[in-house]
């Protein structure tokens, strides 16, 4: 019986064997870094083409909500009030023409009352999630405590340059009434009606009509944002001018400053139900994405257009169309651009 041998192997194939090995540890580490490298230059790009994605949806809401908005006055001869009997929204008002009828048929416009969470008829109704509301790009959308629930908006409504109950006014949506003495000026109650498009004489494409507001926290201790928070300022109705506002809201840093109600006031958003001018409108007396100021009344809140989109923010003008502005715009063309008969004279380029 002849024994059977395996192939004979040379020196060199031998020695060849035995050379090879696995990664060095440095070979590993070298593997390691360029992966992380590759992470570190991808990763910013796509969280670019995510903010690109919510920020394309947001456009695409307030084309809705311009489109509703003129099919609205197309329906009842003028664009909605900015506050309508009982509180309610312009959101309310648009509901039949975002096909959200069967919430519009659940609300009770009687009750008189803004504060819609505490109503037991209407409180589900502003639980309500309406996702052409929401700017995806919001961090702060939905508010919960022991006392009530709601959703918050991103769009507000351009009030004018400031407060809403001056003679004067020369925003697009102010209040259907006014029932509070403190809030007139010199003694007289403003008249202020619907707005009509042949009202708004500066040119539809010229005048804002909706525009985006970051939302902030419910939670006292939540760390502030400068879009999202609002402080307390010294600026009021005595303040002989507008700029002289602005600058007294300018010395109240928006990461230190006294936030309204002894700290308590920190959601700039509320319910999407609720008009009024510190909760679904905004103001033009500062430019986008600055901090938001409470003057001594409420109705003197300086509430800009705000953002988390980079640079600016959205916003839909009264002939429908949607524009971004930027934080560079400058005031006097800000607001120019809130006002409905003002005569100014605008350019594309100038913001």
């Amino acid at each position: 019986m002849s024994a059977e041998w395996g192939p004979i192997i040379t020196e060199s194939e031998f020695v060849t064997q035995r050379n090879r090995r696995g990664f060095t540890l440095i070979e590993l580490l070298v593997v390691i870094a360029i992966i992380g490298v590759l992470i570190a230059l991808l990763l910013p790009a796509v969280q670019s083409a995510r903010e690109a994605a919510r920020r394309a949806q947001c456009t695409n809401n307030l084309k809705q909500i311009g489109l509703a908005l003129h099919n609205y006055e197309s329906t009842w001869g003028s664009f909605p009030m900015g506050e309508m009997p009982g509180g309610m929204s312009p959101q309310v008002a648009l509901l039949p023409f975002v096909e959200q009828n069967a919430i519009y048929d659940s609300f009770n416009f009687n009750l008189g009352q803004r504060w819609i969470w505490t109503q037991p008829a209407t409180i589900t109704v502003g639980r309500t999630r309406i996702s052409t509301y929401v700017c995806p790009s919001e961090i702060y959308t939905e508010y919960a405590s022991d006392s009530f629930q709601f959703w918050a908006t991103n769009y507000a409504w351009n009030s004018g340059t400031w407060y809403p109950t001056a003679p004067g006014w020369d925003g697009v949506f102010g209040r259907s009434y006014d029932d509070d003495s403190s809030i007139r000026i010199n003694g007289a109650r403003p008249a202020i009606q619907p707005i009509k498009i042949a009202d708004i004489r500066d040119g539809t494409s010229n005048t804002l009509a909706c525009a985006e507001v970051a939302n902030g926290p419910l939670v006292v201790g939540a760390a502030r944002t400068k879009v999202s928070d609002c402080v307390q300022a010294a600026a009021t109705s005595d303040s002989s001018t507008i700029l002289e506002a602005v600058a007294a809201c300018n010395q109240i840093p928006w990461d230190t400053g006294p936030i309204p109600w002894g700290g308590s006031w920190r959601y700039k958003g509320y319910s999407w139900v609720e008009g009024s001018i510190w909760r679904n409108w905004f103001n033009s007396i500062r430019t986008p994405n600055q901090h938001c100021c409470r003057a001594h009344n409420w109705w003197y809140i300086m509430k800009p257009a705000s953002s988390y989109h980079p640079g600016g923010a959205n916003a839909v003008m009264c002939d429908g169309s949607v524009k971004f502005f930027k934080e560079s715009v400058a005031q006097m063309t800000w607001m120019g651009l809130s006002t409905r008969r003002g005569g100014e004279v605008i350019s594309a380029d100038q913001y």
